[in-house]
C-alpha cells in the first residue's frame, strides 16, 4: 500500500512532501498565520527551501527560515518583501518579479537578472526548461560564469505558479 505522501509513476514511486508556507512577526517573534500548504516532490522541497524568497498570492515573501516535524511536514516561515535584506537591489526585485507573467509550465525555467545599476536588466542568457534538482544545484552556488564572465548571486525569487526561478546576478569583482 502507497501512503498519503506518494503516488506510483511507471515502476518508481515519487515521494511527496506536505510544505506549509507561514507568515512569522519579527517584532513578535511568533507565528501569525498559514498562508498555504501545498504537497511537492522531494526535488521541488529542495528548491524551495534554498530561494531567498518566493511569490505567493501575488505577494513577495522572504524566508526567514525552514523546519521539518518528523521529515514529512516541512515549513518555511516568511516575511513580507520590503527589500531591506537585498539594498540596494530590493525595489528592482520586487517590481521585476511582480510584473513576470507565466503560463502554464511542466517544468521550472529560470530567468537571469543582471545589476545594471540603478537597476536589474534581464540577460541574454537563456534556459530551457531545467529538472528541478538541477535548477536546486545551481542555488548552492555563490558564483557562475556564463558567457565568460564571472556572475556573483545576489537574490533569488521562486515564482512556483508560473514555475520560475528568477536569479539576480552582478558581475563579479574577482
Amino acid at each position: 500500500m502507497i501512503d498519503d505522501r506518494s503516488v506510483q509513476e511507471g515502476k518508481g514511486i515519487i515521494i511527496y512532501y506536505s510544505i506549509t508556507y507561514r507568515e512569522w512577526s519579527e517584532d513578535s517573534q511568533k507565528e501569525l498565520r498559514s498562508l498555504t500548504q501545498e504537497s511537492v516532490s522531494g526535488d521541488e522541497l529542495f528548491l524551495r527551501k534554498l530561494v531567498d524568497a518566493t511569490r505567493l498570492h501575488d505577494k513577495l515573501w522572504a524566508h526567514i527560515s525552514n523546519e521539518s516535524e518528523e521529515h514529512t511536514e516541512h515549513s518555511v516561515y516568511v516575511t513580507e518583501f520590503t527589500g531591506e535584506r537585498a539594498e540596494p537591489y530590493g525595489a528592482s526585485i520586487t517590481d521585476l518579479v511582480q510584473a513576470s507573467e507565466g503560463g502554464y509550465a511542466s517544468s521550472f525555467s529560470v530567468l537571469y537578472w543582471v545589476w545594471r545599476e540603478p537597476a536589474f536588466r534581464s540577460m541574454e542568457h537563456r534556459e530551457g526548461s531545467l529538472f528541478t534538482l538541477e535548477l536546486a544545484q545551481r542555488l548552492l552556488d555563490h558564483y557562475t560564469v556564463l558567457g565568460g564572465q564571472t556572475y556573483e548571486f545576489i537574490y533569488s525569487v521562486l515564482d512556483p505558479q508560473a514555475k520560475k526561478v528568477h536569479l539576480f546576478v552582478k558581475e563579479a569583482d574577482l
